[in-house]
């Protein structure tokens, strides 16, 4: 019987940046996704179609205008995806729920300011996940809970904390 070692046993605690880009400054409706595409969380598992676990998100809203500090909900997948244009309503089919490993709520009460221009958010939670056969990357489509109209200058970023097996 062949033996297949991967050089690491167990669980591993990784970080992973992400960016949602410049955001758009256009009015958002409560239910509008809020980025152009899924953003992707890189190094989810050492291998396509491992698991582990989402243990946190830290978010960060920096801009040289009016912080919006947005009540979120961050639709999680095991695979890419393409959402809804920017701006416009949450649609997701069924073909992309069934790849959805869950969504994380952020209310707009958890943002913490930062100083002038920036606000954070930590969200600590342990959500375990299943990648697709060829992903090896979480990805992220976050969707605005109330109306919002972002500065010029907006972006979030973030770090997801994941232990992967």
């Amino acid at each position: 019987m062949p033996i297949f070692y991967a050089g690491q046993v167990g669980q591993e605690k990784i970080k992973s940046i992400f960016d949602f880009g410049t955001l758009d400054t256009v009015a958002y409706a409560s239910g509008d996704i809020l980025t152009s595409s899924a953003i992707a969380i890189p190094d989810a598992s050492r291998f396509a179609g491992d698991t582990g676990t989402l243990l946190k998100i830290i978010l960060a809203e920096s801009t040289s205008g009016t912080l919006q500090k947005p009540t979120l909900r961050l639709w999680l997948f095991g695979g890419s995806l393409t959402p809804a244009a920017r701006n416009a309503a949450q649609a997701f089919t069924k073909a992309q729920f069934d790849i959805a490993v869950g969504y994380v709520d952020i209310a707009n009460a958890s943002w913490i300011n930062g100083g002038t221009g920036a606000a954070y958010v930590d969200a600590t939670f342990e959500m375990p996940y299943g990648l697709q056969p060829t992903s090896t990357s979480l990805y992220i489509v976050p969707e605005v809970r109330a109306a919002y109209t972002f500065h010029s200058t907006a972006k979030i970023t973030g770090t997801a904390i994941m232990a992967i097996d």
